[in-house]
């Protein structure tokens, strides 16, 4: 064999094992790995999109929806797909903003939105800001026309948060907008819940199938305030569980090498809408509370009112005022709007039912008046002589009556009817009712701790005595701050709802009922669960004598059939209330906070309600014919509807009593 012939021997021993190895690696690709590389292939052209999902709507208890969603338009950018040409970048910048220019929006606001959102973020989409979102379907076309002319922009459809009643039971709704870095560094590893739903397979899906399925992304829609920010999440399980927020979806798309989307291959997870969360309010009790209460504050006072079921603890009417429409949170304030509405001495960001503590004056006799009757051997027949002046202490302080030249003699049922200082001045120096009875029987009521009624921002007020006033002032007790205490002044610190409890308990036989707000909750499909239904939850049973109670329910009648009862100017209305007026002084050269406390009707007690008009100066003239206008409509509109037997209840409640009467 010669040189050529090995040689050419060789080389094609070579190529039939170069053929081999060639034909092997085929088969491998082809025949034996195909599944693995068709799907690699298939993903670098599709890719998994989610799909907004609405908030869930709150509704009042009779189904009227008071807070929804409405679409929202806004332009996205996506900083890797910007030109980086500085000219072109330069001319998309110009096109932009004349494509806004309706909305006064600037080329300089555009390439600052721009530079800021390239320095945050490189291939995920951005919004580009406020002043690009909720936009008109007119913008939304040119953008879309002029998309080869604008890459890197898109238009990305959401939802926004629309309340379609205005600024009715603002506070108690509150606003949802796009959540903050605080909350998002907060949540965003909470998934959604598994649901025993199966996650499609990569070759099912033709992309790799989410392993990751957060409940919140950086833009996502969040409760900030009131009702909906308390329906966030259910807290109450570990982990939290989605309440309003919605489940997103899932779309597959075949999109192109910019990752621009070509073709819908398939909708893999349909939207769907967060629960639906009824609240207990009335929305008609809820605009005749506002309406009379907007009257009285005007534009120089504040005020709230409260009405609740006094079987149930429903809240059907919770009004504070001023306050802000939440469809401009949902919008965005100026600097200078938000400025000067952050330093509004009526503060209208607070829900003063709730958050505002106030010394509670003359109402806060209801308390006085139990703990006397219970803790000392006081005859409610006992008669007092009120001279409009008591002097005690060493240097004689003196200690007056609202009523400059005195009541006269009064007995109890009198004292309450026209709410005599004097007479309760002797409640503690004749009869021996202590400041530790006084607040013992406070605490007992709820006061000095938050109703936990179901809205954050609760505040608990003070209940002081000579523990917290060592504690916070470093002071001893005096006589003087008993006598103070007796008449709802000193130290004594409430929240208008706290009132409407003790009120309700007052009316209810002295059973405290934990206030609240929701009512239900219809759950989405997703979660497979029931509705809730939210039912009445006994505090405690105050331990009472009944005899002693009808007692101050028999003054508070008087207060307003009595000839002189503080609110005989409600006798004339016809309905059968029962109530006790209150003139709380805070500032001495400033006028005093009126309150009026009621529940009705007298002989079976329906609705209690408590109304606060800040430096309004007399609770009969200000705070009580609010409180008239918001009863009547509620006894009108309810006149033969039934409350809840509390039968049932009570048994719960009597270990509590008992305990909370061993203290």
């Amino acid at each position: 064999m010669t040189g050529f012939d090995l040689r050419l021997r060789v080389f094609a021993l070579f190529i039939s094992a170069l053929l081999a190895l060639l034909t092997g690696r085929l088969w491998m690709l082809q025949l034996t790995r195909w599944v693995d590389y068709t799907g690699q292939a298939l993903a670098n052209r599709t890719s998994i999109v989610s799909t907004p999902a609405p908030r869930g709507l709150i509704y009042d208890r009779e189904g009227h929806v008071i807070a929804e969603n409405r679409p929202n338009w806004s332009i996205m950018v996506t900083p890797a797909e910007l030109p980086e040409d500085g000219a072109e970048r330069e001319k998309l910048i110009r096109r932009l903003a004349s494509i806004l220019r309706d909305r006064d929006v600037s080329t300089t606001q555009v390439r600052e939105a721009i530079d800021e959102i390239c320095e945050q973020a490189v291939v995920t989409p951005m919004p580009l800001g406020e002043f690009a979102e909720d936009l008109p379907i007119e913008v939304v076309a040119q953008v879309e026309e002029q998309r080869l002319d604008l890459p890197g922009v898109g238009v990305s459809e959401g939802f926004k948060r629309h309340y379609p009643y205005g600024d009715l039971a603002a506070h108690v709704l509150g606003y949802a907008r796009p959540i903050s870095g605080e909350q998002y560094e907060e949540w965003r590893e909470l998934q959604y819940p598994t649901t025993g739903e199966d996650v499609p397979s990569e070759e099912e899906l033709g992309v790799q199938p989410w392993r990751d399925d957060p409940v919140y992304g950086p833009n996502t829609i969040f409760g900030q305030s009131g009702i909906e920010a308390s329906c966030e999440l259910d807290t109450t399980v570990d982990p939290p569980v989605p309440v309003l927020q919605g489940r997103r979806g899932m779309r597959v798309w075949e999109v192109d090498v910019f990752n621009h989307p070509l073709r819908l291959i398939r909708e893999e997870r349909v939207p769907q809408q967060g629960a639906g969360v009824y609240l207990t309010l009335d929305l008609d009790l809820q605009r005749v509370a506002e309406e009379a209460l907007d009257r009285a504050v005007g534009s120089r006072r504040t005020g709230a009112v409260v009405l609740l079921d006094v079987q149930t603890g429903e809240i059907l009417a919770m009004a504070s005022k001023p306050s802000i429409d939440p469809n401009r949170w949902v919008a965005g304030f100026s600097t200078e709007e938000y400025q000067r509405l952050a330093e509004d001495e009526r503060h209208p960001f607070y829900n003063k039912a709730i958050s505002g503590t106030y010394p509670p004056g003359s109402i806060f006799k209801m308390i006085t008046v139990l703990a006397a009757l219970e803790t000392t051997e006081l005859s409610p027949e006992q008669d007092f002589q009120c001279r409009g002046i008591i002097h005690e202490g060493a240097d004689h302080q003196p200690f007056r009556c609202w009523r400059r030249g005195g009541h006269g003699w009064m007995n109890m049922w009198q004292g309450i009817a026209q709410s005599c200082d004097v007479y309760f001045y002797e409640l503690v120096r004749k009869a021996g009712t202590t400041s530790d009875a006084i607040a013992r029987y406070a605490r007992l009521f709820g006061l000095g701790e938050a109703t936990g009624c179901g809205l954050p921002g609760e505040a608990a007020g003070v209940v002081p005595d000579r523990e917290w006033k060592a504690d916070a002032r470093d002071e001893d007790w005096y006589t003087g701050d008993t006598l103070q205490l007796a008449i709802g002044q000193s130290f004594l610190t409430v929240t208008p709802l706290q009132m409407a409890v003790v009120t309700a308990a007052i009316a209810n036989g002295g059973t405290v009922i934990q206030p609240r707000i929701v009512r239900k909750i219809e759950w989405p499909e997703y979660l497979a669960r029931g509705p809730t239904l939210f039912k009445a939850k006994v505090v405690r049973r105050v331990p009472l004598d009944p005899d002693n109670l009808n007692i101050l329910q028999q003054g508070m009648r008087r207060a307003v059939v009595g000839e002189h009862g503080t609110a005989h100017n409600l006798a004339a209305s016809g309905l059968s209330l029962a109530g006790k007026t209150g003139s709380a002084q805070h500032y001495l050269d400033r006028p005093t906070h009126a309150w009026f406390v009621c529940y009705g009707p007298y002989e079976q007690p329906h609705f209690a309600c408590a109304v606060l008009v800040t430096e309004g100066g007399h609770g009969s003239e200000v705070a009580a014919p609010i409180a008239l206008a918001v009863m009547r409509a509620a006894l009108q509109k309810y006149r033969d509807g039934r409350p809840e037997d509390l039968q049932e209840l009570l048994d719960e409640a009597e270990e509590a009593a008992a305990q909370a009467h061993g203290d």
